[in-house]
């Protein structure tokens, strides 16, 4: 998969707020192209409501991802800027799309409390040099495994996806 990591060289500086919403929607295609490599490797996905589920799993992880990656970046104040409008805008086109699939409910309390169980979880979790831990990554794939209802190598070919682990 094919992503735009950078900006035009004659662009000017960007906001916190505007590298956030850039890297948001790629965190959207990541999630959304991983879903699809899943079932292209066989394995099986319910329907729309439960492709939202996985999605939702990897937005959690990529959102602590890039909040260790922002820890060692950005200055404090910067850094919570940012993550919040990640957040902000991962919940919004979260939202969106189960609203499309599901209809109307309380979507977004339940994703956002999804992303601070999730906060919680990986806290622990080792992060080093850049790149998520054996034990961070192996999480993420047990998550995964319990969404997909599907035991057998999902956790560990979800440890391996490509890209999944290296935003910066």
């Amino acid at each position: 998969m094919q992503i735009k990591s950078r900006w035009n060289k004659r662009a000017k500086e960007q906001s916190i707020e505007k590298i956030a919403g850039a890297l948001g929607l790629i965190s959207w295609k990541i999630a959304t192209n991983a879903v699809l490599e899943l079932e292209n490797k066989g394995y099986q996905t319910d329907s729309n409501a439960h492709r939202l589920q996985i999605i939702g799993e990897f937005l959690a992880f990529l959102l602590q991802v890039a909040d260790r990656l922002a820890f060692v970046k950005m200055e404090t104040d910067e850094r919570q800027r940012f993550i919040s409008a990640l957040a902000k805008l991962m919940v919004e086109t979260f939202v969106d799309n189960q609203y499309d699939v599901l209809g109307e409910g309380e979507h977004q309390k339940a994703f956002i409390e999804l992303l601070n169980q999730r906060a919680e979880d990986y806290a622990e979790l080792s992060f080093d040099d850049g790149e998520a831990g054996f034990d961070f990554r192996r999480f993420f794939g047990e998550q995964v495994a319990a969404v997909m209802r599907e035991k057998h190598f999902v956790s560990q070919e979800v440890m391996d996806i490509e890209g999944a682990t290296r935003l910066a």
